[in-house]
């Protein structure tokens, strides 16, 4: 007696159509670059530089990417950045970069002593000429440390179209 082996496709078909709907929805990243501060305190004067190859046409967005330890003594980190074109120009703005809420909880992801928060500090950037973008970030806070800070990164993704 033989017997059929019948399969439903159904839970394939979903899986399949989940996967699709997944890898078509994300933010393509371009650049992804961390800078770890010397004994988790950034110094006043040190200025984190990265080079991001950029090209014409492109149009990026720009975030800072901060981990730092529970026991960061601010509620708030002050810098500088400022963007050096391909094409020679030139962009710089302070930012205030806010680390918790109004209640005074981290607004920061965290596991243990560690938290990781990410900041948009440029939407849709464009470039018209092939080359290199360079970042240059610029503690401002009053003290001549900041502790805690254990990393501080540059993530670029392709702008939403």
């Amino acid at each position: 007696m033989a017997v059929k082996n019948k399969i439903n496709m159904k839970p394939y078909f979903l899986i399949f159509a989940l996967i699709i709907m997944l890898t078509s929805c994300h933010e393509p990243t371009t650049f992804r670059e961390y800078k770890k501060m010397e004994n988790t305190s950034w110094q006043r004067f040190d200025f984190l530089n990265f080079e991001v190859p950029v090209k014409n046409g492109d149009q990026l967005d720009f975030d800072l990417a901060i981990r730092h330890q529970t026991d960061f003594p601010y509620d708030v980190l002050w810098v500088n950045i400022t963007f050096f074109g391909p094409d020679e120009t030139s962009r710089s703005m302070d930012y205030e970069l806010k680390f918790k809420d109004k209640d005074g909880n981290w607004k920061a992801e965290g596991l243990g002593d560690l938290w990781d928060i990410e900041f948009p500090i440029q939407k849709e950037m464009t470039f018209y000429k092939d080359g290199i973008c360079k970042v240059r970030i610029e503690n401002k806070m009053s003290k001549f440390k900041t502790p805690g800070i254990i990393e501080i990164g540059l993530i670029v993704k392709e702008s939403e179209k």
